[in-house]
């Protein structure tokens, strides 16, 4: 649920962060992402960035134009002046293909003396490898930050699907291969580069989400694939056409739909 007060802590003397609520609901993401529009849209010359996440959104400001206080005052004059999240959210459908229980991911647990990732889950649900996948493809996935590493994202499945119950690694791995898609509670995880992690890993996207060299011309204008308020849809591939797309990464043409969210209609599910 959105809070009546938000909580706001001061992280030294160029950040706060502002908790907005604590369910990590699609409709506290909006109200999250929302409030970042309106503070953006007032141009302060003090805001430097801001990163949202599922319940909170950090703001970092310039201490040489406004102390912290300042910065705390203009917050409660947005949060008063009211933050109404629109019933038709513009967000975009990025489609990604997958290979799900690829080799790089099996030989990947496998030095860190786990099965494969899948047939853990598998295990752990009671069911086949091959219905994990069908539970993990169905939904569509909203995406709720991209941190952590550069491109790497954090989305959550939206609509009616079936649960994944899965455990973590009880050591984090040193190495991840980049472009794998990982799954911990409720969130996926896209690994953008090589990198380390704990999160049960599910396969390995061929393709770029992220270009810095923009190689590919679709990232000629922004380098990143997707921004929280987006949606991804994965597919499955086989391992033919993962390699067949891998080797066209540079050329690939991304399939991404633009269009809107009526929050409202996942309230109730």
């Amino acid at each position: 649920m959105v809070f009546k007060e938000p909580i706001i802590l001061k992280g030294g003397d160029s950040n706060i962060t502002i908790k907005f609520g604590d369910d990590g609901s699609l409709h506290l993401n909006l109200y999250i992402l929302t409030f970042e529009k309106i503070t953006k849209s007032r141009k302060p010359e003090w805001l430097v960035d801001t990163t949202a996440l599922r319940t909170t959104i950090m703001l970092t400001f310039d201490p040489l134009r406004i102390q912290i206080d300042g910065v705390i005052a203009a917050v409660e004059e947005i949060i008063a002046d009211g933050i109404s999240v629109p019933d038709e959210y513009p967000s975009r459908i990025v489609h990604l293909p997958v290979f799900y229980n690829d080799p790089l991911t099996r030989e990947c647990a496998k030095c860190f003396d786990m099965p494969p990732n899948l047939e853990v889950m598998a295990k752990e649900n009671c069911t086949s490898v091959d219905e994990i996948i069908r539970r993990h493809e169905a939904p569509e996935y909203f995406v709720s930050y991209t941190s952590f590493m550069f491109g790497s994202v954090g989305a959550f499945p939206i609509g009616k699907y079936k649960n994944i119950k899965n455990s973590k690694y009880k050591t984090p791995r040193t190495w991840t291969p980049p472009g794998t898609v990982g799954i911990g509670g409720s969130t996926t995880a896209i690994y953008s580069m090589k990198s380390p992690g704990g999160v049960m890993m599910l396969g390995n996207i061929p393709v770029k989400t992220y270009d810095i060299d923009a190689k590919n011309k679709h990232f000629e204008d922004d380098n990143l694939l997707v921004h929280p308020g987006d949606r991804i849809k994965f597919h499955s591939i086989d391992g033919n056409q993962y390699e067949r797309l891998k080797s066209q990464r540079d050329s690939y043409s991304y399939k991404i739909e633009n269009s809107h969210i009526e929050w409202q209609a996942y309230a109730s599910m």
